[in-house]
């Protein structure tokens, strides 16, 4: 029987508990096997599923690509693979462009890579989606590298970096919301190792996290999740919460590698479920296997599951970009103060025209309306208005290639082609398409 036959069988049966490590460092493969855990597992079983990807941004459900993303900086630049932090600079030699790809829980946004540790832990409700339990299970696991890692009030993960406290001020070594060490603000802010969301369907509920253990891309992190059109976007999406992050490995601490970190947080689920682990066993590090007893699956999978047509139908789905960025919430992008956006704006780029007014509704992906002038005259600018919105009304984002070539080629205003480009290439810097600004 294959591995997947066996999957398949196993995930569906009525064994209590279930540990799958991933082979595989394909996040859209990864992210379908979970979601077919957390579809087809039994409704009384317990789920821990791990799995490390290669580089990529994870944004939520409700979240939006272009408010969260530097589409830009991920499309000129290339991120470290070998999982070995550096804290002096950028990584050299091995790299990867940067996958994006929307989950399917809701949460902020986070970046992935090899030295990231990802887990999921599907159970029975009615506990909490988003709960300490699991988050405390993986301090647990982490403090066997890093005693100062804790759970917060929004249920992440973070060390505190300040010097140790006194004896009498230490908390008790179970306690896995406070450490023995100080924090504040500043220098001494807690670093975020861990962020966290969940969803609920039915019978189950789904807690899944990052683990910052050792990423070799952790300087260069908030540029990617810093979008240049965040000012100009009006959304009801969900925003991602920026915090200061770290990686769980320092000079200070031992460093696991990631077979050993996950072999912790392993020990940790077993141990606060107290399962029964007799006869089974991890295989070794190249195999895949799948192990049992009448209590307990243990083995890895990899990307021979995509042979289960509801995970390769998953697969498909999410790597689409109508996935990705054709979603219903409708958003604004405005150049300047508007009446539905009085928010103030940086200062434009030096070569936006100043006379200038960019205003855009977008909903399901689809420029819906759009007010676009040049010209601070009202009979020139009522006119421009309308050519520009008879151009972009009812445009796909992800079906044009260049704002600034389509304006260029369908716009018509008299000795203004090079205003349009410049409309055009801002459209483009905002919307995620190739940008030069050579070329203006």
């Amino acid at each position: 029987m294959s591995i997947a036959a066996r999957f398949s069988l196993l995930v569906r049966g009525p064994i209590k508990y279930h540990i799958y490590v991933s082979r595989s460092h394909d996040v859209a493969a990864n992210l379908s096997i979970e979601h077919y855990l957390f579809q087809k597992s039994h409704p009384a079983s317990v789920v821990l599923f791990l799995y490390v990807n290669k580089p990529c941004i994870v944004i939520g459900t409700n979240q939006n690509p272009w408010f969260e993303v530097n589409h830009h900086l991920i499309r000129r630049k290339k991120v470290a693979l070998d999982p070995t932090p550096r804290h002096d600079g950028p990584p050299a030699k091995d790299q990867e462009s940067i996958a994006v790809i929307r989950r399917r829980s809701g949460g902020g946004t986070v970046f992935h890579d090899l030295g990231n540790v990802n887990f999921s832990v599907i159970f029975p409700l009615p506990e909490k989606v988003i709960n300490y339990k699991h988050a405390e299970m993986v301090v647990r696991a982490i403090r066997k590298t890093n005693p100062r890692a804790r759970v917060n009030d929004r249920h992440d993960i973070v060390l505190d970096p300040g010097p140790l406290l006194a004896e009498s001020d230490r908390p008790d070594p179970d306690d896995t919301r406070r450490t023995a060490y100080a924090f504040g603000h500043g220098e001494l802010e807690p670093r975020k190792i861990s962020g966290s969301a969940g969803k609920a369907s039915g019978p189950r509920g789904l807690h899944h996290g990052t683990c910052l253990l050792a990423s070799p891309n952790l300087w260069s992190i908030s540029a990617y999740l810093r979008s240049p059109a965040t000012p100009y976007l009006l959304t009801k999406a969900t925003p991602s919460t920026r915090s200061p992050v770290a990686n769980i490995v320092s000079q200070e601490t031992p460093r696991p590698t990631t077979s050993i970190f996950q072999r912790q947080i392993i020990d940790s689920f077993t141990q606060m479920y107290d399962i029964d682990m007799t006869n089974v066993s991890l295989p070794e590090e190249s195999d895949t296997a799948l192990k049992n007893n009448r209590n307990c699956v243990l083995g890895t999978v990899d990307d021979s599951l995509l042979d289960i047509p509801e995970i390769r139908s998953g697969y498909d789905e999410i790597q689409s970009a109508e996935w990705l960025y054709e979603q219903k919430r409708e958003f604004t992008l405005s150049s300047h103060i508007c009446k539905e956006d009085r928010r103030n704006r940086p200062s434009l780029p030096d070569w936006f025209p100043p006379s200038a007014r960019v205003y855009l509704k977008i909903k399901w992906g689809v420029i819906i309306s759009s007010t676009i002038s040049l010209s601070t005259h009202p009979n020139n600018a009522a006119s421009e208005r309308e050519q520009f919105d008879t151009v972009l009304k009812n445009t796909r984002i992800i079906k044009t290639n260049s704002f600034r070539e389509l304006l260029v080629e369908r716009v018509s205003l008299s000795g203004q082609a090079h205003v349009v480009g410049r409309v055009g290439a801002w459209l483009d810097l905002m919307l995620g398409k190739q940008f030069d600004r050579d070329t203006l």
